[in-house]
């Protein structure tokens, strides 16, 4: 909160990628799809996610940091569109932004917010669900995220992307990310870098897997590790059918305007 003014006066370049999404969305993993479809695999083993793709309103890096980086940057940021930086109106750089199934993401999240030592949450999914349909989680409320990149989804500049279509069809999306970012790939590079973005490969490598915040400190090794499952419908196995019917109503009612459904996922 104490930079948010500095946030929004912040000085974006026309050439800068920012990824843009709720938290728990997918954001690790399409960072690192972006990466390696810029600058190739080989170039994403040397340093880790945090400092090729540093986080918008985060302490560290830092606005500064970002601001002296050189060539072309890649921002990522869990602030809702109304709050990123007014130059991004002028400037117009390519912004990717991420939808999830809300009822994996509120599972998602309440794993997140229980590993972290910082957030230090103790309550039961009950509690962090009642919280997440009232607008009292952090980066809330979750709708208005949404329905606040919904009219710009066709905008040139924007790329609306689901979690669930890199899920079916990984190779699609890749090429569909590429061609966003003017790369022409081959059928050969598309494939080395679906499957050294895989659930299974990223999980294992400590530049993207956040392994680092245990020596920090970070997370609480009692609880899930940052990447946890990287599921579709992961939420069955946590939403009685008492709050499936609530969670139904809740998206009928907030997301009445945007024309998208997540039945049957």
């Amino acid at each position: 909160m104490n930079n948010l003014s500095k946030i929004q006066n912040f000085i974006c370049k026309e050439d800068d990628v920012i990824v843009v999404s709720f938290p728990k969305a997918g954001t690790t993993w399409l960072q690192e799809i972006i990466y390696c479809v810029l600058n190739g695999i080989d170039a994403s083993q040397h340093q880790s996610l945090e400092d090729r793709f540093p986080y918008l309103e985060f302490i560290y890096p830092g606005l500064a940091s970002i601001e002296k980086m050189e060539g072309q940057r890649l921002i990522k940021t869990h602030l809702p569109l109304s709050i990123l930086p007014e130059d991004i109106h002028k400037k117009k750089p390519k912004i990717f932004y991420i939808m999830r199934n809300p009822k994996d993401v509120a599972v998602s999240y309440y794993h997140f917010v229980r590993m972290m030592t910082i957030t230090d949450y103790t309550a039961s999914f009950d509690n962090f669900f009642e919280d997440f349909i009232s607008d009292k989680v952090a980066y809330g409320p979750f709708w208005k995220h949404y329905t606040e990149v919904w009219p710009h989804r066709n905008d040139p500049n924007v790329l609306l992307l689901y979690y669930e279509d890199l899920h079916k069809d990984i190779h699609g999306s890749i090429k569909r990310i590429a061609d966003f970012l003017n790369k022409d790939l081959s059928e050969e590079e598309i494939n080395q870098i679906a499957d050294h973005c895989s659930f299974h490969n990223m999980s294992k490598n400590p530049n993207v897997n956040y392994q680092h915040w245990d020596d920090l400190g970070i997370r609480k090794t009692n609880e899930s590790r940052f990447m946890r499952k990287g599921q579709i419908g992961d939420w069955k196995n946590y939403f009685s059918e008492e709050k499936n019917t609530l969670m139904d109503s809740w998206i009928d009612e907030k997301f009445m305007n945007i024309n998208f459904t997540y039945d049957n996922l």
